[in-house]
C-alpha cells in the first residue's frame, strides 16, 4: 500500500534532514531510504490481500439521475455517505443498455463480442471458456456467492456456473406479467445478509443485484408518495434505502471498513431523451453513462474523482490488481493505476437487429465525442452537448471516417448468433423452421429513426393485457406491417394471444417470430411449446422442449417434463426432471406430482414440503401450482376441508389459474355445496373476463350436472 510507507518514510527522513552532521555510514544509509521511497512513488500499488469484496450493481440506473454526479431531483443519503469514503469514476460507460451482456462484461472483463453474450435472450454465457472474477477468487480461497432480482439474471444464463453459491429464486408462472420476473431489492438484499453471514471469517466475493429502478416504476411508501411526479426517481430513494442496508449489516459485522465495495449500474434509461422510454436498442448516454464508485479498504483515496473514460470490463483487472492475485488477459485496465486520456470505451447494442430487422448500432466514446455507427451514423460533442442533441457527422465527414477506423480496430466477433449445430437444426427442422433459420434480411435502418414503432409495439401489448384485443390486434397489424422482420413485435403478438386464450393464433404468431429469427431464442420456444401443450399437441410441445435445450436449458427441460406428465409416462418424466442440474422449488413441485400420479400421496405431501420450504429460503412468496398440487393430493385422499383450503390460496397466488377455480368447484359439488361451486365459478369469471374462462366455466358446470 503506498499510503502507508508514505507517512512512515516522513517520519524516518525529517530528522535526517536536521540533522547535518552524519556519518559516512548513517549517509549512505538515508541515500538508500531516499532511492526507495522515490521507487515507491514512482510506481505506487494499492493492494489488499484477502479483502472482502462486494459488487453492488443497481440495474438501470442513470448516472445522471444521482445526487453524486450532481442531480438534484432525488435524495440518496446513503449512496451519498457512500461516495465520501469512495472515489468515483466521472465517465464511466456500459458496454451494452442490457442486463445479461453487461453484467457478463462486468465479472470477464470482456466486452460482447469477446464473451459471446451478445443479448438478453439467445445468448447464454460459457463460464467454463471465460475466467470471471469469482472464478478467479475462488481459485485463490475466495467463497463466491450471488443473490440477483431479475429472471434475465437467472442462472441458467450460465452465469451460476461461475459460483458456488447462486440465488435467483424467481419463478413467474404461465401468462405472468412483467412484474413478476423480479422480485423486491429488500428481499434479496435479505438473502444477501444470510450468505455473509456465513462465510464467519472466511475472505469472500458477493454480487449484489436489485432491480430497483427497472420498470414498472411502482416504488413503495414512502417514496411512491415523495416522487409522485417521478417514480423512476422514487425507485432511486428506494435501490438507495436497500444499498443502505446492506452496507450498515457489513458495518455492523465489521466488514465495511476492510471490504472493497464497488457500486454501479449495468445501464441507464431512456426516458424519452431520444424517443426510447426504456433501454436496449439506443446506446445515447441516457442508456449507457452509469455510475461508477468504489471505495476501498480503510476509505483509502476516499471523496477523489476519476475523470478519464472508464468501462464496466475494467472491474475484473481493477479487483485482481486490489488483490494481487493473477488475472488473464482482457480488454479492462486497472482503475488505480495510470489510465489514458485519449481513450476510446466501446458500446453496442444488436437489439434492434435481433428483434426488428433493423440495423444494429455499435460506437465509441472518449473525452470528448461520442460516435454511433449505424446506418445512419451519428457524431456528438459530449462537452458542449452533454444531451446529444446536435448530430456533427453530417457535416464532419473526415471525422467519421477516424472514428470509425478507431471503432474498427477495437475486439469484433460475428454479429449474429452462433450458426445451429446439426443437432439443434435437427430439433427444429421438426418443427418445420429450416428455411426461416438462415440470417434474416436486415434493413438499412437507425432505429433511432424508426423508435417510435417500439412505443406503438409497448402501446399494442398493454391493450391485449388489458383484455381489448380488437384494438391490440389493428396496433399489432400496424407496426408488424411496416416491420414484418421483427422478431419481437410477433413474439409480443404471441404472448398477447395466448394471455387471451386464442391458441391456435398464438402459435402462428410465435412460429413466425421463430422462422424469422437467425437465433431462435429458447424462452420463444418454451413459449411456443407451452401453447401446444395447452392445446394437446404434444408432439410438438416435446419438440419445442427440445430445440430449447441448447439456449434455455433448464425452461427446455421442464416443458420436456409437463409434456411426458401429460402422456402419463412417468419414466420420462423422471428421467427428463433427473437431468436439472439445479432443481427449483417448481422443479420439485413436478417430482411431487409424479409421486401423487404413482399413488404415493403421503410421499407427494412431504415433497411439496420441501418445495415450499425452499421457496421460502428463497423469499418467494409462492410458487405456481404447489398449492394447487397439494388440493389435489388432499382431494384424492378424499380430505376435502384440507383440499378447499388449498385450492384458495393457490387462487389466491394466481387468481388466473383457471384450473383451481374448476377443481375447487368439484370439490365443492362434492362435498354437497352445489351453490359454493357455482359461486367458484362466477368468481373466476369475474377475475378472468376472457373466452377460455369462459369455456372452462361451461365445461366444468356440464361435468357437474352429467
Amino acid at each position: 500500500m503506498n499510503w502507508i510507507p508514505r507517512v512512515r518514510l516522513r517520519v524516518i527522513l525529517s530528522p535526517r534532514l536536521r540533522r547535518l552532521r552524519m556519518t559516512r555510514t548513517s549517509s549512505a544509509l538515508a541515500i538508500l531510504i531516499l532511492l526507495l521511497a522515490s521507487c515507491t512513488r514512482e510506481k505506487p500499488a494499492l493492494q489488499f490481500p484477502d479483502a472482502p469484496v462486494i459488487l453492488i450493481s443497481v440495474d438501470t440506473l442513470r448516472a445522471d439521475h444521482l445526487p453524486a454526479y450532481g442531480y438534484t431531483g432525488v435524495e440518496t443519503p446513503n449512496i451519498d455517505a457512500f461516495r465520501r469514503q469512495a472515489t468515483l469514476f466521472r465517465n464511466a460507460y456500459a458496454p451494452t443498455p442490457m442486463t445479461l451482456p453487461s453484467h457478463v462484461t462486468m465479472l470477464t472483463g470482456l466486452l460482447p463480442p469477446e464473451h459471446g453474450v451478445r443479448d438478453n435472450a439467445g445468448f447464454r454465457f460459457d463460464a467454463k471458456a471465460h475466467p470471471t472474477i469469482a472464478s478467479i477468487l475462488k481459485s485463490n480461497g475466495y467463497a463466491t456467492g450471488a443473490t440477483v432480482s431479475s429472471y434475465v439474471l437467472r442462472g441458467d444464463t450460465g452465469l451460476a456456473d461461475a459460483f458456488d453459491f447462486y440465488q435467483d429464486s424467481i419463478e413467474p408462472a404461465p401468462g405472468a406479467k412483467f412484474r413478476d420476473y423480479q422480485r423486491p431489492g429488500t428481499v434479496t438484499e435479505a438473502l444477501a445478509e444470510q450468505w455473509i453471514d456465513k462465510q464467519q471469517g472466511r475472505p469472500f466475493f458477493l454480487f449484489f443485484h436489485i432491480y430497483e429502478p427497472h420498470v414498472p416504476y411502482d416504488p413503495p411508501e414512502p417514496f411512491h408518495t415523495l416522487y409522485a411526479a417521478n417514480l423512476y426517481d422514487g425507485e432511486i430513494a428506494t435501490s438507495d434505502a436497500i444499498v443502505g442496508k446492506l452496507l450498515d449489516h457489513l458495518k455492523k459485522a465489521g466488514l465495511y471498513d476492510r471490504a472493497i465495495i464497488i457500486f454501479l449500474s449495468d445501464h441507464g434509461e431512456g426516458l424519452g431523451d431520444h424517443g426510447e422510454q426504456q433501454h436496449s436498442v439506443l446506446i445515447y448516454r441516457e442508456t449507457i453513462h452509469v455510475p461508477l464508485i468504489i471505495k476501498l479498504p480503510g476509505g483509502v483515496r476516499g471523496g477523489s474523482e476519476v475523470r478519464e473514460p472508464v468501462s464496466l470490463a475494467d472491474l475484473l483487472p481493477t479487483v485482481t490488481s486490489l488483490l494481487g492475485v493473477k488475472a488473464p488477459k482482457t480488454s479492462g485496465l486497472p482503475l488505480f493505476g495510470a489510465l489514458p486520456t485519449d481513450r476510446a470505451i466501446y458500446s453496442e447494442s444488436l437489439y434492434a437487429r435481433l428483434h426488428f430487422g433493423w440495423g444494429e448500432l455499435k460506437g465509441i466514446t472518449d473525452n470528448s465525442r461520442q460516435f454511433i455507427d449505424s446506418p445512419r451514423p451519428e457524431l456528438f460533442d459530449i462537452v458542449k452537448d452533454t444531451a446529444e442533441k446536435h448530430d456533427l457527422a453530417p457535416a464532419n465527414r473526415r471525422e467519421v471516417a477516424t472514428y470509425r477506423d478507431r471503432l474498427n480496430r477495437l475486439p469484433a466477433a460475428e454479429t449474429r448468433p452462433a450458426p445451429i449445430d446439426p443437432e439443434e437444426r435437427a430439433k427444429l427442422s421438426a418443427l418445420g423452421y429450416v428455411a426461416g433459420m438462415a440470417e434474416s434480411k436486415v434493413m438499412p435502418i437507425n432505429p433511432a429513426d424508426r423508435i417510435t414503432d417500439i412505443e406503438e409495439l409497448q402501446r399494442a401489448s398493454r391493450l391485449a393485457m388489458d383484455g381489448d384485443m380488437a384494438a391490440a390486434q389493428t396496433a399489432f397489424h400496424d407496426v408488424l406491417a411496416r416491420n414484418p422482420e421483427m422478431v419481437e413485435g410477433w413474439v409480443q403478438l404471441g404472448d398477447a394471444l395466448k394471455h387471451n386464450g386464442r391458441r391456435a393464433e398464438a402459435i402462428e404468431a410465435y412460429r413466425t417470430a421463430v422462422a424469422r429469427s437467425a437465433h431462435p431464442s429458447g424462452d420463444v420456444l418454451v413459449s411456443l411449446g407451452s401453447v401446444y401443450l395447452e392445446s394437446g399437441d404434444l408432439t410438438h410441445a416435446a419438440q419445442c422442449g427440445e430445440a430449447a435445450l441448447a439456449s434455455a436449458p433448464h425452461a427446455g427441460r421442464a416443458l420436456l417434463v409437463e409434456t411426458a406428465l401429460r402422456r402419463n409416462d412417468l419414466a420420462t418424466a423422471s428421467r427428463e426432471l433427473s437431468a436439472i442440474a439445479r432443481p427449483t422449488a417448481s422443479d420439485l413441485v413436478m417430482a411431487a406430482e409424479i409421486a401423487q400420479r404413482q399413488g404415493q400421496y403421503a410421499a407427494a405431501l412431504s415433497i411439496l414440503q420441501k418445495a415450499e420450504d425452499q421457496a421460502r429460503a428463497g423469499g418467494e412468496a409462492a410458487v405456481y401450482r404447489l398449492e394447487y398440487l397439494r388440493a389435489d393430493t388432499y382431494a384424492r385422499m378424499n380430505r376435502l376441508p384440507e383440499a378447499t383450503t388449498a385450492f384458495e390460496k393457490e387462487i389466491a397466488a394466481f387468481p388466473h389459474e383457471l384450473a383451481a377455480y374448476a377443481r375447487l368447484a368439484v370439490v365443492r359439488a362434492v362435498a354437497g355445496d352445489g351453490r359454493g361451486a357455482g359461486d367458484v365459478l362466477e368468481r373466476m369469471l369475474r377475475a378472468n373476463p376472457t373466452a377460455e374462462a369462459k369455456r372452462v366455466a361451461e365445461d366444468t358446470r356440464r361435468a357437474l350436472t352429467e
